[in-house]
């Protein structure tokens, strides 16, 4: 549980919404009203607490009854509560019965609390942090899809930023793998793809119309001048035999780029994935849910950054591509992969 207490105007909703990433509809509301001593314990958040010890004061219930019978509902909440002890003592009888049994409020919830923090102008004061402070890592794992069957699949074809679209085949394969249940369940997800037709198509057949977002630098590599052309059409080329034949990966083809660079431009792209899946797992670590990011790439892409990720299993890198429409599913741990599974 976080307390988070001080003045009233003092910015505790403020802080508390961008510290834990917290939306309005995470916000349970007290009210003054006295028919309504109910909280709702499914959001994240409870605030205004003194509105509800003042509820409490005006019929002669004890707050600290009602929360110590839902103590097993408070331990994932993040509990707001202005500290209304200050200033004169207000005449008014209920006022002061309210002062006082806020305070006691206040008293409980910080016993219980694994961190207590003061708002004070807007600034944070850790008054208690206890061994339990650092919340629970959610599971976390990146899914790599590759998209499905295309023209250039099937003719093998050199193609890699060529803008192709999926063939009827195509579409009906990653379908008749979205029946029989192949791809990671994935909730409230955070969706990408290289912005490519053939991406967009695949992403679409399995995922609908969730938003996502785009990540230009998990595209394919550009084969420049040798985009949409086979082996058999390009040996006769001499420049194309000194491509092939390039051992250091600095040779690129015509308009293209070469390996090396294709290598440095995945790695900074799934550094940015990385560094967005970050951002999942803080935003759903005092919900108890699994962060997920899933992308849907090319199968270059996908083996490049297994290949990087896993060097310890000494596959080469075609062995690390994935047949069109599968991928693999990473397990990450502290912004670092740790094992994978193969769908």
């Amino acid at each position: 549980m976080e307390l988070i207490f001080g003045g009233v105007y003092q910015g505790k909703l403020e802080y508390v919404k961008k510290q834990f990433n917290i939306k309005e509809q995470d916000i349970f509301y007290c009210v003054g009203e006295e028919e309504k001593l109910d909280i709702d314990f499914s959001k994240k958040v409870i605030y205004g607490l003194e509105q509800f010890t003042l509820a409490c004061t005006k019929q002669g219930i004890e707050a600290k009854d009602i929360l110590e019978a839902n103590r097993s509902n408070l331990q994932d909440k993040i509990i707001v509560c202005a500290d209304i002890s200050q200033g004169v003592v207000p005449m008014d009888k209920t006022l002061r019965a309210w002062r006082e049994m806020n305070g006691r409020i206040l008293i409980y919830l910080s016993g219980q609390a694994d961190t207590v923090t003061r708002i004070f102008c807007g600034l944070p004061q850790v008054v208690k942090a206890t061994a339990h402070t650092e919340p629970r890592k959610p599971k976390s794992y990146i899914h790599l899809i590759r998209h499905g069957t295309t023209e250039g699949n099937l003719k093998r074809w050199y193609y890699g930023q060529a803008d192709l679209p999926l063939m009827e085949e195509g579409k009906a394969l990653v379908a008749s793998l979205k029946e029989e249940d192949i791809y990671p369940k994935v909730t409230e997800a955070d969706f990408y793809t290289t912005g490519l037709l053939r991406t967009e198509e695949t992403f679409r057949i399995i995922f609908g119309e969730e938003d996502h977002s785009v990540l230009e630098d998990l595209k394919e590599m550009s084969f420049g001048d040798y985009e949409k052309h086979s082996y058999e059409e390009l040996k006769e080329l001499p420049e194309y035999q000194t491509w092939i034949g390039d051992k250091t990966g600095t040779t690129a083809p015509p308009n293209g780029e070469s390996a090396k660079a294709f290598q440095e431009r995945v790695r900074k792209g799934f550094r940015q994935l990385v560094g967005l899946h970050k951002l999942k797992e803080f935003s759903v670590r005092h919900s108890g849910k699994e962060a997920h990011s899933a992308v849907v790439c090319h199968g270059g892409v996908i083996s490049q950054i297994m290949a990087e990720c896993f060097p310890e299993e000494g596959k080469h890198y075609y062995e690390w591509i994935p047949e069109p429409g599968h991928g693999y599913t990473i397990k990450m741990e502290d912004g670092k992969p740790v094992s994978y599974q193969s769908f």
